[in-house]
């Protein structure tokens, strides 16, 4: 099933420049291989592909896909309809409609690990619709996956019917109001009827960007509360900073909740002596656990589009994501991995 549904997109695709008038292909090929000094190796391999294709005026097509994925399904089959442009609205009104994810974390992610990132709100990969209406410095945005969901007459309310439950998604993003600065504030209802809104999560998350005197400065912030009756945590928060001048980048990233106020820290260093070459330290510790969660020393030199990464892996606790290094287990490991972005 996975082939055949492969070989239809390819089909499909390779009629696109017959209607289209420009089609562009992206991705990503990752190949890692990790090993202790002893009888344990790890290897990890990522291929994806993004094909855009602007088919008319008015609609443009996204189709993403993993390729080692063991769904029959793609990552993103979208279609995006231009609504306003064909109406002549005086603002922007997009209609996004397909197989896709929508989420929101878009201007925070600054830090080499992430740790501003305490919230990823998504409707999850399903079928689904999503309206930006956008103006000036703004944009609004409704999304909705509506498996199971109907228009009740009794309650006057849309619902879930017959079990099931939809998701919505609803936020407001403000684009530098002031140069350099962008905000967005979000709902997310999950599983439960649209009419509860008093069981969802209400999230805000900011990005500021600035350069003066040859230094860089980036900082990320997130917040999300959730209002659940009995939540994992009543609050997270996260930032994020990363400053860098001349040939050197230092970026920070902290976290933490309602029961421990400075959950986890992480920071890394890159110094790039010569264009075609970085050099790398990160390190994440988790402070509620007391848990060295990684250390991560390397190189990465660019050779063109590819990169390639050389490392050592002192410490790679539990939980967390790797920095550089391909996904493993264990300590004291070395490790290489190539990836290009095309």
């Amino acid at each position: 099933m996975k082939k055949l549904l492969v070989l239809s997109a390819l089909l499909g695709l390779l009629a696109l420049p017959m209607f289209a008038s420009d089609v562009t292909l992206g991705g990503d090929l990752t190949y890692g291989y990790i090993g202790d000094f002893g009888d344990t190796y790890w290897r990890t391999t990522t291929i994806t592909t993004d094909f855009k294709a602007a088919v008319d005026d008015y609609n443009s097509l996204v189709i993403e896909m993993d390729w080692l994925d063991a769904t029959n399904a793609p990552d993103k089959a979208v279609v995006t309809t231009d609504v306003g442009m064909w109406l002549g609205l005086p603002v922007g009104l997009k209609v996004l409609w397909g197989w896709d994810d929508p989420d929101a974390n878009e201007f925070q992610s600054v830090s080499g690990y992430g740790n501003e990132e305490v919230f990823d709100l998504s409707l999850g990969d399903s079928w689904c619709l999503d309206f930006l209406l956008s103006a000036s410095f703004f944009e609004i945005e409704l999304a909705m996956t509506p498996t199971g969901a109907a228009f009740d007459t009794a309650t006057d309310a849309l619902g879930p019917v017959a079990g099931a439950a939809g998701e919505l998604l609803a936020g407001l993003a403000v684009k530098e109001p002031i140069p350099g600065l962008n905000v967005e504030v979000y709902y997310f209802q999950n599983g439960a009827a649209y009419d509860a809104f008093d069981q969802g999560l209400v999230a805000f998350d900011a990005g500021y960007s600035a350069e003066f005197s040859g230094f860089a400065l980036d900082v990320g912030a997130g917040f999300v509360y959730d209002m659940a009756d009995a939540p994992a945590h009543d609050w997270l928060y996260g930032v994020g900073l990363s400053g860098s001048y001349s040939i050197a980048t230092l970026t920070v990233g902290l976290d933490g909740n309602a029961d421990d106020i400075l959950n986890s820290v992480s920071a890394t260093a890159v110094v790039a002596p010569i264009d075609m070459l970085d050099i790398y330290a990160a390190m994440w510790y988790d402070m509620a656990n007391s848990d060295m969660v990684e250390v991560d020393l390397g190189v990465n030199a660019h050779m063109g589009a590819t990169q390639l990464y050389v490392g050592y892996l002192i410490d790679n606790g539990a939980g967390g994501d790797n920095y550089n290094a391909p996904p493993g287990v264990g300590d004291n490991a070395a490790y290489f991995k190539f990836d290009i972005d095309y």
